[in-house]
């Protein structure tokens, strides 16, 4: 299952959108000209949803105009598609 465009959430009381590709699920804050990776999960690691998520969530919000970062605790394999991706992050 995969979403093109994010669904909205709210989780503990922020707006968060959630992104749905494969068996990776992702909730990204926005602001007027930022978006960040709150949470990232994938049922199914090693097959290249993460990387497939974040490819399509990044286009998304830079073609909106908005810087695309994370800021989610890592484990080695997410750090490497981050530098892979050339996406920053914050933590």
């Amino acid at each position: 299952m995969k979403n093109q465009n994010p669904t909205k959430v709210l989780v503990l009381g922020m707006k968060l959108d959630r992104w749905v590709v494969d068996s990776c699920v992702a909730d990204i804050g926005v602001g007027n000209d930022w978006a960040t990776v709150y949470l990232i999960i994938s049922a199914e690691q090693g097959k290249g949803h993460a990387h497939k998520l974040l490819t399509m969530a990044r286009k998304y919000y830079e073609n909106k105009g908005k810087v695309f970062g994370s800021s989610v605790a890592l484990n080695s394999r997410m750090e490497g598609i981050l530098k892979e991706l050339n996406i920053t992050n914050y933590t």
